[in-house]
C-alpha cells in the first residue's frame, strides 16, 4: 500500500524536461507549445492525406454512422466489410496474393508480436535501425557497422549475409532508418536464396518513397517476411493500419494467432483503403517529395559537407558527434529534427531531417542553416553532454513460443 501511495505521490511532482533523443520522431510534447512551426522530425508524407481518402471518411460518417456501433465484423464473402477490404486493396496495390497477407495496427504491432514469438530463437538485427525495433529485439544480436559514419548499402548488405549465415531470423529496415540506405530488391532475394534455412524479416515502411515496384512482397522466397503500412506513404501516420506478407506458413499462422479479433478499426480501414484505391494521387506526390529531398540535400551539404548521407528518399541524415547544439539552434528558428545520439550496438549520432515542401519552408530552413555557428557545424562533443543510451536498454516484451 505504501508503494502505491508513493507512486501516486510521484505522479504529482513536476516532471523534468525529456531528453529529445528519448522521444519518437514527430513527438513535440517535450517542447513549449508554439515553439515549432516546421516539423522535419517525422518522416511521413507531408503532402497527405489523399483528398479521396478524406472524402471517403466523410461519406461513411454521413451515410453509415450506425456501423460504428458494432465491432468491425468481417464478412466471409464480397462485399467485405472489415480488414479484408484493406488487405485486398493493399494486395492490388502491390500486385500480390492477398492470402499471404495479414492486417494489423501498423508495422509496430507485427514487430511486437514477432519480438514475443522469436524470443527463444537466434535473432539478429542489422543496425543502425529504428530505436523501437532495437528495443523490441533488445535480446537479439546486433550486427552493426565497424564505423557507422562510413556505412554504405554494400556494407549493410554484407552484414545481412553475415547475420543470415549464423541466425534463424534477421531483422532489417529497407530503406534503412535513420540513414536512408537502400539495398536493391534482387540483392536481398539473392541473400534469401543463399541462406534458405534463415528467415529475413524486412521492414519496408519507406520503400514506396524509393520507387515503384520495389517491394519484396510477392517474391517466391519462402524464407521472407515483408512488413509495410499505409501511414507514412499516404500521410496518415496517426491511423494504425499495416500488413505482413509471407509465404512462410508456420510463421504466418503463429502471427495470425496473436492478432486481435478485430485487428483494425473501421475508420482506419475506410481511410487507408480509399488511399490505396486512389491510383492517381500518389505517384506525382512522391516525385515532388523526392525532388524536395534532393533540394534539401544540397542545402545540408552546403552547411555540413560530407557529413550528409546521400539517399534516394525524402529524408537525409547528418552525422554529428554532438547533434544537440544544431538541434537547439534549429529550435530557435521554429524547426524540429529527429535527434540520434551515440550509444552501443550500432547507434549513430546525428540529425535526421525530412524534406520541406514549400518555398517558405525551404526559406526557413535556409535561414536557420545560414546562421548556424561554425562550432555547431563541426559537431564537437561538449563535455557536459553524456551520451544517451537509447530505448534499446529497455526490457523486451515477454518470452515467445517459436
Amino acid at each position: 500500500m505504501d508503494v502505491i501511495a508513493d507512486s501516486l505521490h510521484l505522479k504529482d511532482q513536476p516532471r523534468p524536461p525529456r531528453d529529445p533523443s528519448a522521444v519518437q520522431g514527430g513527438d513535440l510534447t517535450h517542447l513549449p507549445n508554439g515553439l515549432i512551426s516546421l516539423d522535419l522530425g517525422l518522416c511521413t508524407n507531408r503532402l497527405g492525406p489523399p483528398p479521396a481518402a478524406i472524402r471517403a471518411v466523410h461519406d461513411f460518417l454521413d451515410d453509415h454512422p450506425d456501423r460504428l456501433m458494432p465491432p468491425a465484423y468481417e464478412a466471409p464473402q464480397p462485399p467485405y466489410r472489415a480488414e479484408r477490404r484493406y488487405l485486398q486493396a493493399f494486395a492490388t496495390w502491390l500486385g500480390v496474393d492477398e492470402r499471404h497477407m495479414l492486417a494489423g495496427r501498423g508495422v509496430t504491432e507485427f514487430l511486437v508480436i514477432l519480438g514475443r514469438l522469436l524470443r527463444l530463437c537466434r535473432v539478429a538485427v542489422v543496425t543502425p535501425e529504428y530505436t523501437e525495433t532495437m528495443r523490441i529485439f533488445s535480446y537479439a544480436h546486433f550486427e552493426h557497422p565497424d564505423n557507422p559514419a562510413q556505412d554504405t548499402p554494400t556494407a549493410r548488405l554484407n552484414r545481412v549475409h553475415r547475420a543470415l549465415d549464423s541466425h534463424d531470423y534477421v531483422i532489417l529496415s529497407n530503406p534503412s532508418n535513420p540513414l536512408g540506405h537502400y539495398i536493391p530488391r534482387e540483392q536481398l532475394l539473392e541473400a534469401c536464396a543463399q541462406h534458405p534455412y534463415s528467415v529475413l524479416i524486412v521492414d519496408e515502411e519507406y520503400v514506396a518513397f524509393q520507387g515503384e515496384g520495389l517491394s519484396l512482397a510477392g517474391a517466391e522466397a519462402a524464407n521472407l517476411v515483408v512488413l509495410q503500412s499505409t501511414g507514412k506513404t499516404f500521410g496518415i501516420t496517426a491511423t494504425r493500419a499495416g500488413m505482413l506478407w509471407t509465404r512462410h506458413t508456420r510463421l504466418h499462422q503463429a502471427v495470425d494467432g496473436e492478432l486481435l479479433s478485430w485487428p483494425l478499426s473501421l475508420l482506419d480501414i475506410i481511410l487507408a483503403t480509399a488511399a490505396l484505391e486512389d491510383s492517381t494521387w500518389l505517384p506525382p506526390v512522391l516525385e515532388q517529395i523526392n525532388s524536395d529531398g534532393r533540394q534539401m540535400e544540397r542545402l545540408l551539404i552546403d552547411c555540413f559537407g560530407p557529413a550528409v548521407v546521400p539517399s534516394g528518399i525524402h529524408y537525409r541524415f547528418v552525422h554529428l558527434p554532438d547533434p544537440y547544439p544544431v538541434l537547439e539552434h534549429l529550435h530557435t528558428h521554429g524547426i524540429s529534427a529527429r535527434l540520434f545520439t551515440a550509444a552501443p550496438r550500432g547507434c549513430v549520432p546525428g540529425l535526421r531531417l525530412a524534406a520541406p515542401n514549400t518555398t517558405e519552408e525551404f526559406g526557413q530552413l535556409h535561414a536557420a542553416l545560414a546562421s548556424l555557428p561554425a562550432a555547431a557545424r563541426s559537431g564537437a562533443v561538449a563535455p557536459h553532454r553524456p551520451p544517451y543510451a537509447g530505448k534499446w536498454v529497455l526490457e523486451p516484451l515477454p518470452r515467445g513460443v517459436m
